[in-house]
């Protein structure tokens, strides 16, 4: 479904070109999670938000990325819109910086809908609730009247996923969506969109630098060092029988109990 060509990612820097990603080639199939690891530099994230179509005005993208056959490689904002919440849409790190403090949790939700569909007031409420239900947000009523900051971190990244869930995208990449909560709610996410890609369909690009949450979800795992690509594979091939030395490396990092013990 998704296709990732030939991409780079660059910026202008005093008319210095300094690319972030150097042509990085990559496929996701309809319905799989495919995993994106690497240290902070790696080029992971430029390479989701180029593929949401959230790169940086002064970006300058070259290659391919394909959903379904549209390249939105030097599509127009328009046309990146209307692909937007339809085709792929994507979840952040810390949803207390993507959530308007100001604006209800139901408003937030819908207003996707209220961007790309003719719906009613009244039917953009109930595919909200919906959609709060599917990512199991307790009493669904209640939390569509409340502000971001009368819920926990933990809900208040489900009201995200519900957000990025009810346009019934194709592909949700979810940037670090774990790394600000803690163990048991983390957890509790994975578990959330493990069910959200049997149950919709969708697929889901993870990216991480935690290599033990990308083993827990992931059945395909990309490697990334220095804005490339340096493994990738399935990921009990990768985890047991790494190539790169690199990612040994990562996989060496991983702390085990004797470790913590002594």
């Amino acid at each position: 479904m998704v296709q990732v060509k030939d991409l780079h990612v660059a910026f202008s820097d005093h008319g210095h070109l300094e690319e972030a990603v150097h042509g990085i080639s990559f496929t996701i199939d309809d319905g799989e999670i495919v995993g994106i690891v690497g240290e902070s530099g790696s080029g992971k994230t430029q390479t989701a938000l180029a593929m949401a179509g959230l790169s940086p005005r002064h970006a300058q993208l070259t290659g391919e990325i394909s959903i379904d056959g549209k390249n939105l490689v030097g599509m127009s904002r328009d046309d990146l819109r209307s692909m937007q919440g339809n085709e792929i849409t994507m979840v952040f790190q810390e949803p207390m910086t993507s959530l308007n403090p100001t604006m209800r949790i139901g408003r937030q939700v819908e207003e996707a809908l209220a961007i790309h569909t003719n719906l009613s007031k009244d039917e953009r409420r109930e595919k909200a609730l919906q959609a709060m239900r599917d990512v199991e947000l307790p009493d669904v009523d209640r939390a569509y009247r409340k502000y971001p900051h009368e819920m926990s971190g933990g809900q208040r990244q489900r009201v995200m996923i519900a957000s990025a869930i009810i346009g019934h995208p194709k592909l949700l990449i979810a940037d670090e969506p774990t790394t600000a909560l803690d163990v048991t709610i983390q957890a509790e996410i994975l578990k959330l969109l493990q069910k959200l890609n049997v149950e919709k369909g969708m697929s889901i690009l993870f990216i991480s630098h935690d290599l033990r949450v990308i083993r827990k979800l992931c059945s395909r795992v990309i490697v990334m060092n220095q804005g490339l690509i340096v493994e990738e594979g399935p990921v009990e091939e990768v985890f047991n029988h790494p190539k790169d030395d690199y990612t040994k490396k990562l996989i060496a990092s991983i702390p085990t109990r004797k470790r913590v013990s002594e």
